[in-house]
């Protein structure tokens, strides 16, 4: 962590009060590391559809796990999320009253529930999607041709990144459950 202050270091400090990113001259693992969630605050800012989204990224990844895996119990949501079930069911109880996701008993077992999303809750999330490559694609589009074409040139990069994320992250969990 720095000791400088960030209304002393001239970088102007936005209203929201969310960190600066920083400049070129700093290390470009901690610019990523900056860059990666401002580019999706300001995505979902852009994309017009986002403000029907759930508040909370929890509730937004339920939406996309009940989409990708169908109907799932509430404890197979907690494994997937890597959370208690009981902050499962609180998230969901939100989910439910906006209508993005319904409950209803198992058919193998009548004491057991199952998610699933809704119609709306699908609709959501697919317009979404939709505005959020929109948006990116707009954007993208008005770059210099050479800065866009780094930027399509960078996915397959960026896809190993996130696939040796994932291995670390697996690591992480592996070593939480054991401890």
């Amino acid at each position: 962590m720095s000791d400088i202050d960030p209304t002393q270091s001239g970088i102007p400090v936005p209203e929201d009060g969310i960190e600066p990113i920083p400049g070129p001259d700093v290390d470009p693992v901690e610019q990523l590391a900056h860059l990666v969630p401002a580019l999706w605050r300001t995505i979902k800012r852009a994309a017009g559809s986002a403000d029907r989204l759930p508040a909370n990224e929890s509730q937004v990844t339920i939406l996309r796990m009940l989409m990708l895996h169908g109907d799932l119990t509430p404890a197979r949501l907690a494994e997937l999320l890597y959370v208690a079930r009981p902050t499962v069911s609180n998230l969901l109880k939100d989910l439910v009253a906006a209508g993005l996701v319904e409950r209803r008993a198992a058919e193998h077992d009548a004491r057991s529930v199952v998610v699933s999303a809704t119609d709306a809750g699908r609709g959501v999330l697919a317009e979404f999607r939709s505005d959020r490559v929109r948006v990116l694609r707009e954007a993208i589009e008005v770059l210099p041709a050479d800065r866009a074409k780094t930027l399509r040139d960078g996915i397959p990069s960026l896809r190993l990144l996130l696939r040796e994320l994932e291995v670390i992250a697996a690591s992480e969990d592996e070593s939480a459950e054991t401890a």
